[in-house]
């Protein structure tokens, strides 16, 4: 049986299908830029430290250095920004001149300390390799345990236990409070990343506050 269409229904056929089509067109744009917001939070996931590096402008100090880890977790539903944490293990020396039988002999403490802020990251809009951290000032924490506190010189052997345990426990609330400022400072550089790259899926490279570093995976996300 032989169907008669009216040109009117024919326009109007044509743009039902002109319309789907535009529409469906839309929502593959749409899952592709999905997919690729999702693959480049992705492309950076797991567990990264770096190579132990200066810090400059420490008072009180006569060499510090900080080794730096991120940790880039992608949310389980792969939508919105991840989940980043920023720790480092931070080691210092400090050269104090008197002890503290007032012997005045010049002794060195080592300080270790570890740091940590976390945040959330996503990539920045228009880049395909820069990332935006946006790091959450109350989650800063750092911690210096007396034990990590070593004094050296052999002086330091003749000291009283109580005298001992009292200058360690202040060495290690004063450089809480200096670290904890030192640290502030190197955390917030990580803000803003750029030109990252994962090598052979277990090296990545960036650029930080205009210096290139290199991190290596230690764990998978």
């Amino acid at each position: 049986r032989q169907v008669c269409i009216r040109d009117s229904d024919k326009t109007l056929f044509i743009m039902k299908v002109h319309t789907a089509s535009f529409f469906s067109l839309l929502a593959v744009l749409g899952a592709i830029t999905a997919v690729s917001s999702c693959s480049k939070t992705d492309y950076v996931a797991g567990m990264w430290q770096g190579n132990p590096e200066r810090i400059a402008d420490i008072p009180g100090t006569s060499d510090a250095s900080s080794t730096m880890t991120i940790d880039f977790a992608p949310r389980s539903d792969r939508k919105g920004p991840g989940e980043v944490d920023l720790s480092a293990v931070v080691e210092l020396q400090q050269a104090v001149v008197g002890m503290a039988d007032a012997s005045g002999v010049p002794y060195q403490a080592n300080i270790t300390a570890t740091a940590s802020i976390s945040g959330t990251y996503v990539p920045e809009d228009g880049d395909d390799d820069d990332y935006i951290l946006s790091l959450d000032a109350s989650t800063l924490d750092v911690t210096v345990d007396p034990s990590g506190v070593v004094f050296t010189g052999n002086v330091l052997t003749g000291a009283e236990r109580p005298l001992l345990d009292s200058l360690t426990a202040a060495t290690a609330d004063r450089w809480r409070v200096i670290i904890t400022a030192a640290m502030r400072e190197q955390f917030y550089k990580y803000s803003r990343i750029e030109d990252v790259k994962v090598h052979h899926g277990d090296m990545m490279s960036m650029e930080v506050d205009h210096r290139d570093m290199t991190f290596r995976r230690v764990a998978q996300n």
